[in-house]
């Protein structure tokens, strides 16, 4: 059990969210633990989600409103939280969702002072306009801890080796859970930095994993958060590069930061030969399918620009280069393989 003298920052980012932004910041508002802030941060939205967010404020001061004087995007929003919040740990609540009275209360009484993350296990709220497609990948198919045989009573910590592993085994797959599960220590900001800005869709899992596999993580099995799933807009302008970010150019960036970068050297230490292999030929995969996405579909140069900055950032092509040659040598063996 931890010290009620910890301060916790719950985090709230906003974009056009009047929808649920007061049921969300009721729940941050009706926590039993009592030492908290709530830093609700508004990336220039059009619509009444500042106004909302300030009769609350207005009311109660433990909400600190701020309000970005341009448009930060998704993971910049997010980065503003970081550098705003005060507290001694950090509880992101997104401004679909809410929280269990007891939520910040228990995760804080089941961690130990070794521990630098916290997760637990969320209930669904699916909104009836949800195609039966969603609706059902949500239920039965979204990744969690029990279904990957972590099965605990009680708070459990998941080693960082055991993350690595089921990372390996589970690329680019979220089994972690969404951002409104997670509560993490504020020192790790400083050992680990910021969300990529370069992500789009798994900005909040390459983030996590960046902890876990340093850290590890307490997971408490108990259904503490709601997860709001509901049906997203986009307009026929954007939806083509949304598409591209999203199938492929998020999953050869995860890769190619598992590989290589800096936030998960202790990641590739504890995976075995064979996983990394796994990972070397699904970034080679997912570069080519990349590569030809972009010859064939994109006819936008916005796109295709943003991708050559992409790869000057993390030299995709000459990694994707060397990956080949690898797969080369390496593909007769595993058919042979596959023979005996």
């Amino acid at each position: 059990m931890q010290d009620k003298k910890v301060k916790v920052s719950i985090c709230i980012p906003t974009y056009n969210g009047q929808d649920f932004i007061e049921q969300c910041l009721r729940s941050a508002l009706a926590q039993t633990y009592a030492n908290l802030e709530i830093i609700v941060v508004d990336d220039c939205s059009t619509d009444s989600t500042p106004e909302i967010a300030g009769r609350y404020a207005a009311k109660d001061s433990r909400i600190k409103l701020f309000r970005n004087e341009k448009n930060l995007g998704l993971t910049g929003n997010w980065n503003r939280c970081l550098k705003l919040a005060s507290g001694d740990w950090i509880k992101f609540l997104f401004q679909d969702d809410y929280l269990d009275p007891d939520c910040v209360e228990v995760m804080i009484d089941s961690i130990s002072p070794s521990d630098m993350m916290v997760s637990s296990a969320r209930r669904l709220v699916i909104d009836e306009a949800v195609d039966e497609a969603t609706r059902n990948y949500s239920i039965r198919e979204t990744l969690t801890f029990e279904r990957l045989g972590i099965a605990a009573q009680a708070p459990v910590h998941i080693t960082p080796q055991k993350i690595a592993s089921l990372t390996a085994g589970h690329i680019c797959m979220n089994f972690i859970g969404e951002p409104t599960v997670i509560m993490f220590k504020k020192e790790v900001v400083n050992n680990i930095g910021l969300f990529n800005t370069d992500l789009v869709q798994i900005c909040d899992l390459e983030y996590f994993l960046r902890i876990a596999c340093n850290y590890g993580l307490k997971y408490i099995p108990r259904q503490l958060t709601y997860f709001r799933v509901h049906k997203k807009s986009a307009s026929s302008a954007n939806i083509a590069n949304k598409i591209f970010f999203m199938r492929f150019a998020d999953p050869v960036i995860m890769a190619a930061e598992l590989l290589n970068g800096t936030g998960f050297q202790r990641f590739r230490k504890s995976i075995s030969i064979p996983q990394k292999l796994k990972l070397k030929l699904f970034f080679l995969a997912r570069m080519y399918e990349t590569v030809r996405y972009l010859k064939t579909n994109v006819a936008d140069n916005t796109v295709k620009d943003r991708f050559e900055r992409l790869n000057d950032t993390y030299n995709f092509t000459g990694k994707y280069m060397s990956s080949k040659i690898i797969a080369a040598l390496l593909m007769p063996a595993l058919k042979l393989k596959r023979l005996k």
